[in-house]
């Protein structure tokens, strides 16, 4: 670490941890079935396949069940779509050049088609599925990333959460509010709409679930103690229950959602991505976001939070303390769209102190920020990138950018 600026190291580890551990209840692996490697089965939920570790370049982010039955889609950060059973294949993003995550994905109700969308915003429709333009009843500016998506009854419409539990509704989707501007203990991580449309649930990595519209609010594991954070949830088909997954595979069971088992008695190697249910309601597929890359001594790892040079790195790191010596500046919530040998790219936020009057009583803000790693070298903890960029919205002036660039020597020998 030199003039505040990160240093990053060189060891191939597993993907960052997420969000401080929470914990499982209703834990046990009741009815599941052996999967594919990314894929387990719960109650009548059929485990069709899932990639191997070998076709994936970046992690899965989402699953979608078909909604005619019989099969699912699972989509990456990097836009590739695999479809397994009777989902169609109807196109991806796989191996076009992008410059933000995939982070949700959401199907037509005749399983048709589906829509991707990236974590700043935006669609990409295939199939039968229709991009729209915002709802006349309610859209605004994200001031967070977007982190999921659901589909009206009729395909017409789909809704987008942003983290900060921001709604935003296009086509023939209804506004029917959101956690915008509202305190939250922990960042919104999904949603799920009501079967008439009309309404919809926000649940948040604590487990907290937040309901409008016509959606009842049947419980949540906000202020309960968990093992893993909560990544997801999904509706049953009356609308009058959900579950909600957590990273180590832990269901969750509301309403008249049953329980029909979990995989946080042995979770699975890679955290889990997200959850679908079966179009009856009678089970589930929980997907994991394994992954793979180049070996260990080709892919740089970045080196977080100060630690000293000698100390492992990590590859893809949540966050990044910037400002070792006060801690009032880090960038949080990285999403990593890319990772290799050269570069690294992601989006996150950019959080620090206003220090107004004086840093000690300053408050923190966060703008969105791209974050790029570049200029590996060789270092006496393997390869460290040496050159830290992140640009971001200047919170000091409303539609202004700011971008800062650091160069670390490397480190000696």
């Amino acid at each position: 670490m030199r003039n505040g600026w990160v240093r990053v190291a060189a060891v191939l580890l597993s993907a960052a941890a997420g969000p401080a551990a929470l914990g499982t209840l209703a834990a046990g692996t009741a009815g599941a079935q052996p999967a594919s490697a990314g894929v387990v089965a719960f109650g009548d939920a059929t485990a069709h396949g899932a990639p191997s570790a070998g076709q994936l370049v970046a992690p899965v982010t989402a699953v979608v069940a078909d909604p005619a039955g019989g099969g699912y889609w699972l989509a990456a950060a990097d836009g590739g779509v695999f479809s397994y059973g009777k989902a169609a294949y109807h196109g991806s993003l796989g191996g076009a050049p992008l410059n933000q995550p995939v982070v949700g994905m959401a199907a037509t109700p005749d399983g048709g088609g589906y829509w991707l969308t990236p974590d700043l915003g935006g669609v990409v429709a295939y199939g039968d599925a229709v991009s729209y333009s915002a709802s006349s009843t309610f859209v605004g500016p994200r001031n967070a990333p977007v982190v999921g998506m659901a589909a009206t009854p009729d395909g017409r419409g789909y809704w987008q959460v942003a983290a900060d539990g921001g709604v935003f509704a296009y086509g023939d989707a209804g506004f029917y509010g959101s956690m915008g501007g509202k305190s939250l203990d922990q960042p919104v991580v999904g949603m799920a709409a009501t079967p008439d449309g009309r309404g919809y649930w926000l649940v948040a990595a604590d487990g907290g679930v937040f309901a409008f519209g016509d959606a009842g609010f049947y419980g949540s594991m906000g202020g309960r103690s968990l093992n893993r954070p909560v990544v997801g949830m999904a509706a049953t088909p009356d609308g009058r229950g959900y579950w909600l997954v957590a990273a180590d595979g832990g269901v969750f069971a509301f309403g008249d959602a049953a329980f029909h088992g979990s995989a946080a008695a042995a979770p699975p190697s890679t955290p889990v991505a997200g959850m679908a249910a079966v179009p009856g309601g009678g089970g589930y597929w929980l997907a994991t976001s394994v992954e793979t890359g180049p070996a260990a001594t080709a892919v740089p790892s970045v080196q977080a939070d100060c630690a000293s040079p000698q100390a492992a790195g990590v590859v893809r790191p949540s966050s990044i303390l910037i400002a070792c010596g006060d801690g009032n500046a880090k960038l949080t919530d990285l999403r990593w769209s890319s990772w290799t040998a050269s570069t690294a790219t992601a989006t996150g936020f950019y959080t620090h102190n206003l220090c107004v009057p004086d840093c000690a009583q300053g408050t923190f803000v966060s703008a969105p920020t791209q974050v790029t790693l570049a200029d590996p070298v060789p270092t006496v903890a393997g390869r460290e990138f040496a050159q830290l960029t992140y640009t971001y919205a200047d919170p000091s002036d409303a539609g202004g950018q700011a971008s800062s660039r650091g160069v670390i020597p490397a480190t000696e020998g």
